[in-house]
């Protein structure tokens, strides 16, 4: 469901019960529901047109990827295999339909059905009924299983969670506690598959205080147990019977499991078995943190007829034959059926949090030979990323006019690629507008505009650009948050209605002392008090929005007036620790736009986690504490709405781009890459109409199960009014009407699925409203 939240509230509701939290917040939904219904934006894959040269760029609302995982799902009972991307930069679940062979869409539709991952999202059917299950991370690396109890034949996905306790410790039986969480390193990457051929899942793990593998075994089929049951024991804590040297080599024949030794990473190895000779048992391939390459050892179980698994030769060239994976810094390899062939392929990407190569680092090796004895053939470095726009990390986009050509063009700062640019010297990609005010074509016509990574320049990180008339002389100039919390400025000496022409003036453009958390400043231009002046609203890492006051048309003096403007947050608060407290980072970045052409103002902060906060601040002083908005923008899903989480570090941007007067927006992300969302309102009424807001009317009970009345509100026009409820597929359910005169009118709602819907209003002049509705059984 989604969110609504108050800054002033929120203590008071973290610190009550279950029931006194719940009933403030239906509180707070049902009185800001009517309140903020023209607001209803949704995301949406297809957007306008994005151009490289004369290629469009399929979906180029994808979002982009950085360390990007490979799984296996059924997502919508065909029987198909699909795939889940799960990104570890910043936890995105990513669903991907397989639509053909080797043609995939993504259908973000079901992100709400798969669960919460964190570290590494990995699938296997660890209770053998035939539906892949999936294994993650908590927070504190305890290993977490979701079981998959998704009808066949449903597309409607369903989880449950076990909890961490899955290991049999190595107490006596008599001891009090037999089982504790089962837990990895958040680095390191395990193999989960029936590795000893018994039927049940086993899984292998890096032992960094010892440099070698521990393999923790499934004793279900030893114990004959139900299908149902299961418990990890260590059964090996020198698998195959190896170790590793200090400078990534191997030790075959040795397991000094007794040398406490200091381990040679600070965290990190990724390890992936298969049968890769037809012999029945599986070789391992393996990779550490620091080191851009996989080792491949060969298991000579099957040759020596022993029990035990044991490594006896290696190779440090993999694949062999083709194109060595030796180019992407720490890899993880992931075995997944691309094609459509029924045969497993390799996927290889990044396995590093941040500061990996970020673009061309998808690579997929076709699998030309069979699943127990591969023959990998190099295909293609740009996996589902040659499918999007994927600039490398921290995008931000702005929009304006560059060429005064009366249409909005398209800036996007970004990092480049990290393996490049080591994070030092970000640039700003400018994709012109080569269609026109009604109907955008986005064109890349330079990808470091105004060459802010070349080294005669300053160099700039983590850069937040903004535009804004902030000396009053009828143009559009530059401002740039950067990393330290300072702002630089370029100011436009071209005049109004002509091409910019920005030349650099500063890069500490408030020249104040900064407190702890005010970093990776995230400036945006706003008159806020009406005087003329173009004031600043400055968000930063600790979460907070800055309100710094002009006090003349220059842009040489600024006042701070407030660290905490409207009360506005890009945290999220933290239930896990008492009391209750704010998280120590939200990178917030306030934006400010008419977004329904109401001719009121919103104020949207976007967040470090994946969704944006709406405030409205018209007739407010910024020293009050407002609720924010979450529900305002939502996504489809398979049975309902949901607010989307896009990934970490949203960066809005908004233009009218259609001729509607209703704005558009695009989002900049962590991973690189743009996410889009339209309204889904009618056009802006023209001057001479009445206003939106004459159809004033209540819906209760909301949320709703059997049977709510839409009643008019006091004072509200009392003519004729068609009713219409309709789906979030635009589908109508249900339709009346409330004559001229009377007060209210019943619907009935017993029969809809759960979900969100909308009821719309329109009177007899031709004018529409509409309230979201919430039906709940």
């Amino acid at each position: 469901m989604p969110q609504i939240e108050c800054a002033v509230c929120l203590c008071y509701i973290h610190e009550t019960n279950r029931m006194r939290k719940t009933l403030l917040f239906v509180i707070l939904l049902f009185s800001l529901t009517a309140a903020h219904a023209q607001l209803n934006y949704r995301s949406n894959l297809n957007g306008f047109k994005l151009m490289d040269g004369t290629t469009q760029i399929e979906n180029p609302f994808w979002g982009g990827f950085n360390s990007p995982q490979f799984q296996h799902m059924d997502l919508n009972g065909d029987k198909l295999l699909d795939i889940i991307v799960f990104d570890r930069y910043d936890s995105k679940v990513m669903p991907f339909l397989r639509l053909q062979n080797d043609v995939f869409q993504y259908a973000p539709e079901y992100e709400a059905s798969l669960p919460k991952g964190l570290y590494y999202y990995k699938t296997a059917d660890i209770n053998s009924d035939g539906k892949l299950d999936i294994f993650t991370l908590s927070e504190s690396s305890n290993l977490l299983i979701y079981i998959n109890q998704t009808t066949a034949g449903s597309n409607k996905l369903k989880f449950n969670g076990l909890g961490p306790w899955y290991y049999r410790n190595q107490f006596d039986s008599s001891f009090f506690n037999l089982y504790n969480p089962l837990s990895f390193s958040k680095f390191d990457m395990p193999e989960i598959s029936d590795i000893d051929g018994d039927g049940d899942l086993d899984i292998l793990s890096y032992d960094q205080g010892n440099y070698t593998y521990r393999l923790f075994k499934d004793v279900r089929a030893e114990k004959k147990w139900s299908k149902d049951t299961f418990e990890f024991q260590i059964m090996d804590v020198c698998f195959g019977y190896f170790n590793e040297g200090f400078d990534n080599s191997i030790l075959l024949g040795e397991c000094p499991y007794k040398d406490k030794l200091k381990p040679r990473h600070t965290g990190g190895a990724t390890c992936l078995m298969y049968d890769a000779d037809a012999d029945g048992d599986k070789e391992l391939m393996i990779s550490n943190i620091g080191f851009p390459r996989f080792t491949y050892l060969k298991n000579g179980k099957a040759q020596a007829k022993s029990y035990y698994d044991t490594m006896v030769a290696y190779d440090t060239i993999f694949p062999r034959n083709t194109v060595a994976a030796n180019q992407i810094m720490f890899p993880a390899g992931y075995l997944v059926d691309i094609s459509g062939d029924g045969v497993q392929d390799l996927v290889i990407a990044p396995n590093n949090f941040t500061d990996v190569k970020e673009t061309n680092q998808v690579w997929y090796y076709k699998n030309l030979g069979q699943s127990n004895k591969p023959n990998f053939q190099f295909e293609k470095s740009t996996l589902f990323t040659d499918k999007t726009l994927d600039l490398g990390a921290r995008t931000a986009p702005v929009f304006v006019d560059i060429d005064a050509d009366g249409d909005q063009d398209l800036l996007v700062a970004n990092n480049g690629d990290f393996e490049i640019t080591k994070g030092l010297r970000d640039r700003i990609a400018l994709f012109e507008n080569t269609g026109n005010a009604q109907n955008p074509v986005f064109t890349i016509k330079d990808r470091d505009f105004m060459k802010f990574s070349d080294s005669s320049n300053l160099a700039y990180q983590h850069i937040l650009p903004s535009v804004g008339d902030i000396d009053s002389d009828g143009d559009l100039d530059l401002i740039i948050g950067l990393i330290n919390g300072r702002i630089a400025l370029y100011e436009n000496t071209a005049g109004a209605n002509k091409p910019v022409k920005w030349v650099y003036k500063t890069r500490d453009l408030l020249k104040v002392s900064l407190e702890m958390g005010e970093t990776n400043a995230a400036p945006f231009l706003y008159d806020y008090n009406a005087d003329g002046n173009m004031d600043l609203l400055v968000g930063y890492y600790n979460g907070r929005v800055s309100l710094f006051e002009a006090a003349n048309k220059t842009y040489n003096n600024f006042i701070l007036k407030s660290r905490n403007a409207w009360g506005a947050r890009g945290n999220e608060w933290r239930e896990d620790v008492t009391p209750g407290d704010w998280k120590a980072f939200g990178y917030a970045v306030p934006r400010v736009a008419d977004l329904n052409g109401d001719g009121k103002k919103e104020f949207i902060v976007g967040t470090a986690y994946g969704y944006t906060r709406l405030y409205k601040i018209e007739g407010h002083p910024y020293t009050d504490s407002l609720l924010a908005d979450s529900s305002w923008f939502f996504q489809y899903t398979v049975a309902d709405s949901t607010m989307p989480k896009m990934g970490s570090r949203v960066v809005p941007a908004f233009a009218e781009l259609t001729g509607d007067s209703l704005q558009e927006m695009v989002f900049g992300l962590g991973r690189g890459g743009l996410m889009w969302a339209n309204s889904l309102n009618t056009k802006k009424l023209p001057s001479n109409v009445k206003p939106l807001e004459s159809i004033s009317a209540n819906l209760y009970p909301n949320p709703g199960s059997n049977f709510v009345v839409l009643s008019r509100t006091k004072g509200a026009p009392a003519s004729e009014w068609k009713i219409e409820l309709y789906n979030l597929q635009s589908q109508l359910q249900y339709e009346t009407h409330l004559g001229s005169g009377e007060q209210g009118v019943g619907i009935p709602i017993q029969d809809l699925s759960n979900g969100v819907y909308f009821v719309k209003i329109t009177n007899l002049e031709g004018q529409n409203s509409s309230i979201k509705l919430i039906v709940q059984h």
